[in-house]
């Protein structure tokens, strides 16, 4: 039983206006339990309306959405579950912090969910490990920390959920090479430790063919394409219609082919590496 479903799910914006249109147009999707989807698609497209609908932010105008085989809009408990069971983090979380440490800002999830302080702080702890955060921060004011260290603060205040679903809005925009290198990892070696699925809406293409395990293509408010990387991405002429391009170590290959070198598919540089030498 997948983890994630939508079921002909569409939302509109202006609904009954003149201005109405559809932000997801009826989408058809089961995200299993485990996977690491990368959700892209061209400014506009849906992502981020998309992955609202999971937690209920956003309540769909016709369809359902189901999480862990429940219809979130059944009843106002079910809603309730779904937004602890799914963790949203959005672009720019650090934007959202606003206690006076660290510690707070993380504790403020697990004490909306009414958990004891010893389970408070065991979360907060291990939710700080899994960011790469030291201990010495976590009594800090989170404006005292550097860009990158707000960023990974924010995102644990959500990991200390501990949701069964972790969905991560653009989480290295504005960030230079070193700190998106690092949040990349982090939430690679979050998914890998804990088995938790994992959302991460992206605009590039090379991050997401770095971690991802499932690709879902959005173009205008429609679910363009699902599958692995190597499904995906081997349409390479098709994402470029769509306004996508393939990551710039595939285009290096195609130039490759071309001339007679045929290494099969490489989205990474890592996956570069490996061919080349081998």
């Amino acid at each position: 039983m997948p983890i994630l479903s939508m079921q002909g799910v569409t939302h509109l914006y202006n609904e009954g206006m003149p201005s109405e249109s559809k932000a997801i147009d009826n989408i058809n999707l089961d995200i299993e339990e485990g996977e690491l989807v990368g959700v892209i698609g061209h400014t506009g497209s849906g992502k981020s309306t998309l992955v609202q609908h999971f937690n209920g932010i956003l309540k769909p105008n016709s369809g359902k959405v189901i999480v862990d085989g429940v219809d979130i809009w059944s009843d106002k408990k079910a809603t309730r579950e779904a937004r602890f069971k799914v963790g949203l983090c959005f672009q720019y979380p650090e934007y959202q912090l606003f206690e006076e440490t660290v510690y707070k800002d993380i504790s403020f999830g697990p004490k909306n969910m009414k958990l004891s302080d010893e389970e408070i702080a065991k979360r907060v702890v291990s939710a700080a490990a899994y960011v790469g955060l030291k201990r010495e921060l976590l009594e800090k004011s989170p404006f005292d920390l550097s860009g990158g260290e707000k960023r990974r603060a924010a995102i644990a205040g959500v990991i200390a959920m501990q949701p069964k679903v972790l969905i991560l809005d653009e989480p290295t925009a504005g960030l230079d090479p070193i700190g998106r290198d690092t949040i990349l990892d982090m939430i690679k070696n979050y998914r890998e430790k804990t088995g938790s699925t994992v959302l991460l809406v992206s605009h590039s293409m090379e991050d997401v063919a770095r971690i991802a395990t499932k690709v879902a293509v959005m173009n205008n408010a429609r679910l363009e394409m699902y599958g692995t990387v190597d499904e995906v991405y081997s349409h390479a002429e098709r994402l470029r219609e769509i306004g996508l391009n393939i990551p710039q170590i595939s285009k290096v290959f195609e130039i490759l082919k071309k001339n007679g070198y045929d290494f099969g598919s490489v989205y990474t540089v890592d996956r570069a590496v490996e061919v080349l030498t081998r």
